[in-house]
């Protein structure tokens, strides 16, 4: 009570008059300090916030236009483009980020700068028109989800870790670098995803074969013997193999035993496992604070950082700026611990149950496969923070290759999708760059395009029974995404020559406060 200048109920005393005029003393002290070290930050930066405000004012002027200043026709042609290859992106479990910046820049004319917000915006309703979707739905074998939350959650870490290097390294090369990296990164994918479909396809065929042999020769087929097909028990839907393993055992010694399944079973049921969004919630959380801090707080202007810089406005970053540039490393390793423990908790114990067999497509998380998969995290990340594209064009490919079930590989892409397209989205609104108008409207038909991507999945699978088909968009969606970023990358490397630019240096002003240019 003293600190805060409260007088205690028994009475005013003197010494408490002084102790409160002590504390009012430093609050004032404290305020003209204040006042007076942001005066002279002001002072040092008002020049060069001048500029960087009106380049980022003009650069960003496309996203925060009104709907009545944009031409009909661009924005009709627009959004029916979005509609129709943000379906089949979301039907490919991928955001289409590649597929929707050229779209935004070149048609609807806002620019490469101010088409990236209005992409993360759309990507970002196309994800929850996906979640509306995938959220509900099962597995198609199984009494589980449809999202394989292990490996969507356990890859998030990595991705977002490998995102903070890929970064850097997208701020430091040329663009041309950057161009024929994107070019054989995203056709290789393209290739070995399409090849995939192709064996994927081939395999469904020689099945199809077989169950018709087995028609013929059967007139029954006897339970447990058809890995694949589903039957409705309680009604919801149930996988033979889950079946015949509940029923296998009906001896009394065994009792144990079918306890321990049916608890393993039903921890795999659940639709939203609390594990996995009391990781992705704060993980999410840390992330969106730590970007709006690196630009409030701890950028490269940090007055702190004069003396660094030799009492110079201008000049190299300094150690603070550096040192908060690389604390998501520690962090999210520490969130990719507890998730690992948490995972292998779980795995432990269906390998421990004796009567629980795992489906054809079921990832085995041992020690071997968990040593392995952070790397694929991790270089997905870079490479989406370098190629400056969504992760799901790295991650579809790499849970294709994992040899997971394809509708449940997109379903597990597109999930991470929701929550890397959200926390970019907050940050481009709190950063001043993306109008509510542009917001809502390409939020909405984001949405649409979600919903109908994935009901176009559903009844092609319904009606066909080949997850094949899923690879194939993959692939193919893959292919037009590289054609398109290559070809605007192409473009904006013509116009800076045009201009006179350099395209052959690394560019390091981004490190620099108060610099512009190579």
């Amino acid at each position: 009570w003293v600190i805060h200048g409260s007088v205690p109920a028994g009475g005013q005393r003197p010494w408490c008059v002084l102790g409160r005029r002590k504390v009012e003393m430093r609050r004032t002290a404290l305020a003209v300090a204040v006042v007076v070290i942001g005066s002279v930050a002001l002072s040092f930066r008002e020049e060069e916030e001048e500029m960087h405000g009106r380049r980022l004012e003009s650069v960003y002027a496309g996203a925060k236009q009104k709907l009545s200043d944009i031409d009909p026709i661009r924005l009709g042609v627009s959004t029916a483009l979005i509609m129709l290859l943000g379906s089949l992106a979301a039907g490919a479990g991928i955001g289409g980020g590649g597929l929707f910046v050229p779209i935004y820049w070149l048609i609807l004319g806002v620019g490469p700068k101010a088409a990236v917000p209005l992409s993360g915006a759309t990507i970002l309703g196309g994800a929850i028109g996906n979640f509306v979707s995938i959220g509900w739905q099962k597995h198609p074998r199984a009494n589980r989800p449809l999202i394989d939350y292990e490996a969507a959650v356990f890859t998030q870490p990595g991705e977002l870790m490998g995102v903070v290097f890929g970064v850097l390294l997208n701020i430091i090369l040329p663009k041309i670098a950057i161009v024929a990296l994107l070019a054989t990164v995203l056709s290789y994918n393209s290739f070995r995803t399409l090849r995939k479909a192709l064996r994927t396809r081939a395999k469904e065929t020689a099945k199809f074969a077989e169950e018709a042999e087995k028609q013929k020769s059967l007139s029954k087929p006897l339970r447990g013997e058809a890995r694949g097909s589903d039957s409705m028990e309680g009604g919801k839907l149930v996988s033979e193999i889950e079946i015949a393993s509940r029923t296998s055992v009906a001896d009394e010694s065994g009792l144990e035993k079918q306890k321990e399944l049916d608890a393993v079973l039903a921890d795999y049921a659940i639709q939203f496992p609390r594990w996995a969004y009391g990781t992705l919630i704060p993980m999410t959380t840390f992330l969106v604070i730590y970007k709006l801090l690196s630009r409030s707080v701890f950028d490269q202007c940090a007055t702190w950082e004069l003396a660094s810089r030799g009492g110079e406005p201008k000049g190299w970053a300094g150690g603070v700026f550096w040192t908060w540039y690389w604390t998501p490393v520690p962090v999210l390793s520490i969130f990719w611990l507890v998730i690992a423990r948490i995972i292998k908790k779980r795995s432990d114990r269906r390998v421990a149950c004796e009567l629980y067999v795992p489906l054809e497509n079921d990832l085995i998380w041992d020690e071997a496969f968990m040593a392995k998969f952070p790397l694929y995290a991790l270089g997905a990340g870079c490479a989406a923070g370098l190629l400056g594209i969504g992760g799901g064009m790295i991650l579809g490919p790499i849970f294709m290759a994992v040899d997971m079930e394809p509708r449940c590989a997109t379903s597990a892409s597109a999930f991470s999708i929701l929550w890397t397209a959200g926390s970019g989205t907050i940050l481009w609104v709190f950063g001043g760059n993306l109008g509510w108008q542009l917001l809502v409207w390409m939020m909405c038909w984001g949405f649409v395009s979600g919903q109908i991507g994935q009901r176009m999945v559903d009844k092609i699978l319904k009606k066909t029974g080949r997850p094949s088909y899923v690879i194939f968009l993959l692939g193919s969606i893959i292919a037009t995404a590289c054609l398109a970023m290559v070809t605007s990358g192409i473009a904006t490397i013509a116009q800076e020559v045009d201009n006179n630019k350099p395209i052959f240096y690394l560019e390091l002003s981004e490190f620099k406060c108060g610099v512009d240019g190579p």
